[in-house]
């Protein structure tokens, strides 16, 4: 019995070093699509939730992954994420499904290991246009300030393989998503920020 266990899990161990874990695309491959193939990927899985008789969050969930974690230089993420969202609120599973989509990311960050170089470069992309899409909602004290909080305390720290392969790829070094989420939760608010410049002026003016 202890051999067939021993067995089942080194088998597991690895299928997680060669398979992409729970991502349709890497990151690589998601940076090759333009507009037209990743409005056929979210329509696409759209179709497949609607047809679905169970599990209909599902495909909404595997493409809305797969849009947070292509590069968004190109502001991607706004031009085809709206389906999704519209999708994912009327099953009422939004924010279920950041959450439980974040933690899959800061799992896999955690146990570099286990993960390719390659998957673990798409985690931390996610998370960070994650990060970047919440941030001015933070301030709020809501749902995203927690899913900010909870990326912060994991502090995730980025592999030497996952730098060289997104050094090799993008030629830009990654940065811990726990620190840019530290940077986001730390930052003043808006009014804050604007109460202590008008305060820092008044000041100086009065010297």
């Amino acid at each position: 019995m202890k051999n067939s266990n021993f067995i089942l899990a080194s088998l597991v161990f690895v299928f997680c070093m060669n398979a992409h874990a729970g991502l349709l695309f890497n990151y690589s491959q998601l940076a090759t699509k333009d507009l037209d193939q990743m409005n056929k990927l979210v329509n696409d899985k759209v179709k497949e939730s609607r047809k679905s008789p169970g599990g209909k969050a599902i495909p909404l969930r595997e493409a809305l992954q797969a849009v947070y974690s292509r590069p968004n230089e190109d502001d991607m993420i706004d031009k085809v994420v709206a389906p999704l969202r519209t999708n994912l609120d009327e099953l009422d599973a939004w924010e279920k499904t950041i959450s439980q989509l974040t933690d899959e990311a800061i799992g896999a960050l955690k146990h570099p290991n286990t993960f390719k170089p390659v998957v673990q470069v798409t985690y931390a992309i996610f998370l960070e246009n994650l990060l970047a899409e919440i941030k001015p909602l933070v301030k709020d004290n809501g749902f995203e300030k927690k899913i900010a909080e909870r990326v912060r305390d994991a502090k995730i720290e980025i592999s030497k393989a996952a730098q060289d392969e997104r050094a090799l790829r993008m030629m830009k070094s990654l940065v811990s998503p726990s620190e840019i989420a530290n940077q986001i939760l730390t930052q003043p608010a808006p009014e804050q920020a604007k109460t202590t410049e008008t305060s820092a002026e008044n000041s100086t003016s009065q010297q």
